[in-house]
Order: structure tokens, then C-alpha cells, then sequence
């Protein structure tokens, strides 16, 4: 595999890893961080954070394929991967922004269209403050971290992404 080849990931995680499965944001930027290192992967780039700023517009690498990785409240399987548009759902404040509402910033601020964009999301189940990783949880997270070890070595992030994506919609219609 010729690493110089891959196209480039810009991976962002988020959550809060004080309030239960909302930390598999966090967990999963651990392996991620490890991985990268082990196995030199220098086309991705690795953004961690409590939430989404408008100041992630810099992080966002020019040609990239762009994942946002954080913890869901809802789904039926242990994650869940959807191709995110530009979308202007900017609310009373700019702090806290949806992959959509950083996407729509980039858009405006860099002149130019956004890279492919992908959210994808890990099912958690407890989220209140103090309380650990959930069984389930952790179930979900060592699931994810296969589909991201194969997402981190392909030479096509884009493809294998929107593969991804419309499995889940031919299960869905099936």
C-alpha cells in the first residue's frame, strides 16, 4: 500500500468523556491517535474537541475527506454513517455548531465547494453526568473501531464512505 497515494482524512471527534457514553467521541480519538502513530498515517489529521467551533473551518484540509465522529442518542445499529451538505443552522449563538452549520461556514468563508463530508455516529445509551462507558457502549466502540481501521488504511476514504452509506440505505428499503 503506498501511503502517498491515500487521500487525505480529516477525522474530528467530540463529546464529553465526564457524562457516560457521550465519551465514545474521546475513546475513539484515543485509538485513532494510537493507530495514526503506529502505523505512520500522515494523510490524517486528527481534531479533538468538546463540540464544534467555527475555528475547525481551518482544520479542514484542502482535498480532504472530512468525518465527524461522536456519540448518538438514538439508532438501532452500533453506528451509523450519513453524508453531510452544507447547511446554514446557525442558532442564537456560534459556539456549539452541527457538522452541517461547520460545512456551510467553510463554504462561505473559503470561497470554494466543501470536500466530501461524513457524520458518523456511535449509539450510546447513558449519558448522565459521572456515569461510566455503558456495556453497550463499549460493545459499540470496538465495532466502530474496525469499520475506522478500515476507513484509516483504505486508499479511498471517499468511496469506502459512500459505500457505507448506501448499504444502510438499501437495508433501510429492504
Amino acid at each position: 500500500m503506498e501511503k502517498n497515494s491515500q487521500q487525505t482524512l480529516n477525522l474530528f471527534t467530540w463529546g464529553n468523556p465526564s457524562r457516560g457514553d457521550d465519551a465514545i467521541g474521546s475513546e475513539l480519538h484515543q485509538f485513532i491517535k494510537q493507530f495514526i502513530s503506529r502505523f505512520a498515517l500522515h494523510h490524517i489529521q486528527l481534531i479533538e474537541d468538546f463540540q464544534l467551533q467555527p475555528e475547525h473551518v481551518c482544520d479542514i484540509t484542502d482535498n480532504a475527506c472530512v468525518v465527524f465522529i461522536d456519540a448518538s442518542y438514538q439508532g438501532k445499529s452500533p453506528f451509523h454513517i450519513e453524508q453531510v451538505s452544507a447547511e446554514n443552522t446557525l442558532s442564537y449563538t456560534t459556539h456549539a455548531l452541527s457538522p452541517a452549520a461547520l460545512m456551510a461556514i467553510y463554504a462561505q468563508t473559503q470561497n470554494k465547494p466543501c470536500p466530501p463530508a461524513f457524520l458518523f455516529s456511535v449509539r450510546g445509551y447513558s449519558f448522565e453526568l459521572g456515569a461510566p462507558l455503558s456495556k453497550q457502549a463499549q460493545q459499540n466502540i470496538t465495532l466502530a473501531r474496525q469499520f475506522l481501521t478500515e476507513l484509516m488504511t483504505c486508499q479511498n476514504p471517499h468511496k469506502q464512505l459512500q459505500q457505507a452509506v448506501q448499504r444502510e440505505k438499501d437495508k433501510q428499503n429492504a
